[in-house]
């Protein structure tokens, strides 16, 4: 799935979490200036907005795709309303599929909602879906393992690092990381 961030209209801001002093769209605006003004500070779903991987920056007005991105972060921010998060990202350009179909066109997530942010699988997107197996067995996935790999991966490191105990593993990790406060 990519995001989508629609952008409203330029105006000039103080305070900003990122140090911006404006953001929005305004007319002949550079495909990096509405990276920057879009990027964030949104309330975003961390554990949705870490399976993108590509980011459209959109307009209000004319509903035209302004920048296509790759995320590479995401950073939390303290705002007057509370935690946000924004985007880090790379600019994609001529020649990579995503920005080949997007930049300049319609925006393909738009819908009814007046949220700026909308989520939705693109076409595009299919051959990078497909990665290798976190295991590193050479099987291909749309996740981070084939199911049933990561056991065999936790596995293998328990084999490498702790002789093939179980038990070893758990005590080292109980003493390497802070217990867990339950909640009440």
């Amino acid at each position: 799935m990519a995001i989508r961030i629609r952008l409203g209209d330029y105006e000039r801001v103080t305070g900003d979490a990122l140090d911006r002093d404006a953001i929005g769209y305004f007319p002949r605006m550079t495909e990096a200036e509405a990276l920057e003004a879009g990027r964030g500070v949104w309330l975003l779903n961390s554990k949705v907005i870490s399976r993108e991987r590509f980011v459209l920056i959109t307009d209000r007005g004319q509903g035209l795709v302004r920048a296509v991105a790759e995320i590479t972060g995401i950073t939390e921010h303290d705002t007057d309303r509370g935690r946000k998060k924004a985007l880090e990202a790379d600019l994609l350009g001529p020649g990579h599929p995503m920005y080949d179909a997007y930049i300049n066109q319609p925006d393909p997530l738009d819908n009814a909602s007046r949220n700026s942010i909308a989520y939705g699988d693109l076409p595009e997107e299919g051959p990078f879906r497909t990665h290798g197996c976190a295991c590193g067995c050479g099987e291909t996935t749309t996740h981070d393992f084939v199911p049933g790999h990561e056991l065999r991966a936790i596995q293998a490191r328990v084999r490498e690092h702790f002789g093939g105990s179980a038990l070893a593993f758990i005590t080292w990790l109980d003493t390497e990381l802070p217990p867990v406060k339950q909640a009440a």
